[in-house]
């Protein structure tokens, strides 16, 4: 067995509801979020927390990696989709090129396809990495709601964010029309 197989053995992925993430994994969340998002808020989300989150965990307790889910149904057109929204992805350095992003992502995938979703939207300025994992990027005029540090500024628009991407999970095309998140941005 090769080192990062032998490594990534130690990690374990489970997913959380947000609400039973206690003091001190949110504290650890916290710091892998500023450690990878510089400027991030001094708290463990950027807008709002999560619905649930994909925590890659050593056995130390560390949190090597985290994702934030977000289930909302989303306007495309006049189409009314069932999705989960994919929020600050991000693995610490020291436990990086393991295939851990793609492993969390892998397992919002399955239970996307278990729970009949019909798409999985993210935003991202670096496709990579979601390229190679089956998403997307589209460019839909999108309107979504303005939060910054909890207080609600506004509705926004924009033709192309130029960030958008989504993922299938059974046979629907993404919708042609414009995209009301019904809330804020991913």
């Amino acid at each position: 067995m090769g080192g990062a197989e032998a490594d990534d053995e130690a990690i374990t992925v489970v997913r959380v509801a947000e609400p039973e993430i206690g003091a001190n994994v949110s504290a650890r969340l916290q710091s892998l979020l500023e450690a990878c998002f510089p400027g991030y808020p001094d708290r463990s989300y950027f807008k709002l927390p999560p619905h649930f989150r994909y925590l890659a965990m050593t056995s130390d307790g560390d949190v090597a990696a985290q994702m934030g889910v977000e289930y909302r149904v989303i306007r495309v057109g006049d189409s009314v989709l069932r999705t989960f929204g994919v929020v600050d992805l991000c693995v610490a350095d020291s436990e990086r090129s393991r295939g851990l992003a793609a492993r969390l992502l892998a397992e919002l995938t399955e239970l996307a396809r278990t729970c009949g979703m019909a798409f999985i939207v993210l935003f991202a300025d670096d496709d990579r990495l979601y390229a190679r994992n089956g998403w997307a990027r589209v460019a839909n005029r999108c309107t979504w709601v303005r939060i910054h540090d909890h207080a609600t500024l506004g509705i926004a628009r924009q033709e192309d964010t130029g960030a958008m991407m989504v993922k299938a999970i059974g046979e629907q095309a993404w919708p042609e029309g414009d995209v009301d998140l019904l809330g804020h941005v991913f």
